[in-house]
């Protein structure tokens, strides 16, 4: 009988909302009736400990990303005021410069 491991096949695992992430390719629920159940539960009992779901930095961007798409929804939505100043000179009230200037400020790039 082969004595080998039957976690070595498993590099690494992160927790998922209904079992783990394994070797960043493979999904397995948590059923013990599955057998890669089986070898994480092992390689858990081993003292392994799964990575959670999402690094605090993979938050973070994922945080900052949707105030980047939040804020440039609210710039495109208000982009029609700079035209028609553009055009007309007709002023931009200045709650919209505002809020305008507040959107362009939380906006970081390369997230």
């Amino acid at each position: 009988m082969n004595n080998e491991s039957n976690t070595a096949w498993i590099v690494s695992c992160k927790t998922q909302k209904s079992g783990w992430l394994v070797n960043d390719n493979l999904s397995v629920p948590n059923d013990p009736a599955n057998r890669h159940c089986v070898n994480i539960l092992e390689w858990i009992a081993e003292g392994n400990t799964p990575a959670p779901q999402y690094t605090d930095e993979e938050i973070a961007a994922n945080a900052q990303a949707q105030i980047n798409a939040t804020s440039a929804a609210y710039l495109a939505s208000t982009d029609w005021y700079v035209t028609r100043n553009t055009e007309t000179g007709a002023a931009i009230p200045d709650n919209i410069t505002a809020a305008r200037a507040d959107a362009r400020a939380a906006i970081v790039e390369g997230t």
